[in-house]
This record gives C-alpha cells, sequence and structure tokens, in this order.
C-alpha cells in the first residue's frame, strides 16, 4: 500500500476465541449508511493471531470514537472470492494455515463499493 489511510469506527479489544464479537460490530456498523469503501481492521497484536488485539470496522469519512492508521508498507494482498458468503472466514483459515512471514502490525478487509473483497497483511520486509 503506497498511501498512509485514516480509517475512523468504534475499536473493541479481542481475540479469535471470541468470534461472536465480529458479527456484533458487523451488525452495530451495518446500521450506518455507508456509501464508500468499509475496512475491517486488525492492529495491536499482543503476539499473533492466537492473541489479544484491536478490531474496528469503519471507513476513511465516517465519524467515530476511534481511529486506526494504515501505515504504508509492506503488505502481502489475499483476494478473497466474493460471492461466497464464507469467503472471507475461509480466506482467514487458509491464512492462518499458510507460512507467509507475517509481521502482525496492521492487517485490513477492505470491501470495495465494486463488491470486491481483499485482506492485507502485513509481512515482514524481504531481506
Amino acid at each position: 500500500m503506497k498511501d498512509t489511510k485514516v480509517i475512523y469506527g468504534n475499536k473493541v479489544r479481542t481475540n479469535n476465541n471470541d468470534s461472536s464479537i465480529f458479527s456484533k460490530k458487523w451488525e452495530e456498523f451495518l446500521q450506518n449508511k455507508v456509501n464508500s469503501d468499509i475496512y475491517a481492521i486488525y492492529s495491536n497484536y499482543e503476539s499473533d493471531f492466537t492473541g489479544e488485539f484491536d478490531f474496528m470496522i469503519g471507513t476513511e469519512e465516517m465519524a467515530g470514537e476511534d481511529s486506526i492508521t494504515i501505515d504504508n508498507g509492506e503488505y502481502y494482498v489475499w483476494e478473497v472470492e466474493s460471492k461466497d458468503l464464507n469467503g472471507v472466514g475461509m480466506a482467514w483459515k487458509e491464512i492462518w494455515e499458510s507460512d507467509l512471514p507475517r509481521a502482525y502490525k496492521t492487517d485490513f478487509e477492505i470491501y470495495k463499493t465494486n463488491g470486491s473483497i481483499a485482506i492485507y497483511l502485513s509481512v515482514l520486509p524481504k531481506s
């Protein structure tokens, strides 16, 4: 990603053991009328995907209590099959089972207004 982005929304501290928080945050967020790209952001990792992290859903335009800055840097882009209702969940399962050199800085899903979905994973710089 080339440009830094600031995304606004309402952040929560969570982990992958309590998946109900993700659906709850999506339900809350989808009560808003949004006509722009939507970001689901995972940041401030305690360790890796097994530890605590901050989670937030938001946009660049939305007013929210919190903000997360997505820094430019090295990201691996994982394209998601957007026609599959389980596409994002299946993509994360594949990511967790992969050997990608993840940096665990800021990862995010982007839901574009054109219907495409991609997951950006912060990765360690190539040496």
